[in-house]
């Protein structure tokens, strides 16, 4: 970014919930990028851990961090629009406790912000580590509209963590998260930011995406696809346009849920993936043609 034009405040939110080791190395790489006009915001939502006083320790040393707390668990939606809230910047970028960001990440997603001021989420590439930090894989999106517009309706098109969001396009009210779509709910806050610009994601990477435990969507897969459907209905209700293709990917969706008892959902799930060209182990050749067009590891 040309240093003549003045470098907008970032507000990077942080939901912290447990994260335990991994939470230094995902305070330090944003307190270390490259693009230093930015506020780190987080709301520790009743972790048991010590990550409190951790977060209160790099509040102390940085005067760019500021920390909050939940009196209780309230879970990661109540969490994620609490800290929509105290998000002082109109640049807000979304970040985990248990990942990595790129050094350069908040660089190039403002630059991009600011060069295409019609668009309201921006994504990222991202790499695959485990708990030891090793890279296990990778995760790939499509890089423009179109392509994130029409993979939205059969599988989530950015990564959560990797969003830097254009807050002045959206509502001075807009609620960012639905407790009642939870796991599910960032899907309908992207629908929701299609009515007010464009979602797309840069083909760079930005950030190291850690796979620890068990992801919160997988839990209850019946449940979870069943919101999911529900949340897609919900956005061609209110204006959103899908292929056929997407209709008939949901169609078979609907029908493998239905018959497959719970246990055998997320098996028959990665077994799709694979045939399809996105594989949830990483494996699988990357599919990036000329900065345009990629598929999903998710």
């Amino acid at each position: 970014m040309n240093k003549r034009v003045k470098r907008p405040l970032v507000s990077v939110v942080m939901p912290v919930y447990n994260p335990g080791k991994f939470l230094g190395p995902a305070l330090e790489s944003v307190l270390k990028q490259t693009y230093k006009n930015l506020e780190l915001v987080c709301v520790d939502d009743g972790s048991t851990d010590g990550s409190f006083e951790v977060l209160r320790e790099y509040e102390k040393k940085d005067k760019r961090v500021r920390v909050y707390r939940n009196r209780k668990n309230m879970g990661i939606g109540y969490t994620a629009n609490k800290l929509s809230k105290l998000a002082k910047a109109d640049f807000v970028a979304r970040m985990d406790a248990d990942d990595i960001a790129f050094v350069d990440r908040i660089e190039k997603q403002v630059k991009f912000l600011v060069d295409n001021p019609d668009v309201v989420v921006l994504g990222g590439q991202c790499e695959v580590i485990d708990e030891s930090g090793k890279v296990v894989g990778e995760k790939i999106f499509p890089v423009e509209e179109q392509y994130v517009y029409w993979q939205m309706f059969c599988s989530m098109a950015y990564q959560q963590p990797t969003m830097m969001v254009n807050k002045k396009l959206l509502p001075k009210n807009h609620v960012w998260h639905k407790n009642k779509y939870h796991p599910c709910d960032d899907l309908d806050f992207a629908f929701g930011a299609f009515k007010y610009g464009k979602i797309v994601n840069l083909a760079d990477y930005v950030l190291r995406y850690r796979v620890w435990g068990k992801s919160s969507s997988f839990k209850n897969p019946k449940t979870s696809y069943f919101k999911t459907l529900r949340i897609r209905l919900k956005a061609v209700k209110e204006g959103y346009k899908p292929t056929w293709f997407g209709v008939l990917v949901n169609l078979a969706q609907l029908m493998s849920v239905v018959a497959l008892p719970s246990a055998l959902v997320i098996p028959v799930y990665k077994l799709y993936k694979k045939i399809s060209g996105v594989d949830l182990s990483g494996k699988s050749e990357r599919k990036l043609v000329s900065g345009k067009m990629a598929v999903a590891r998710a």
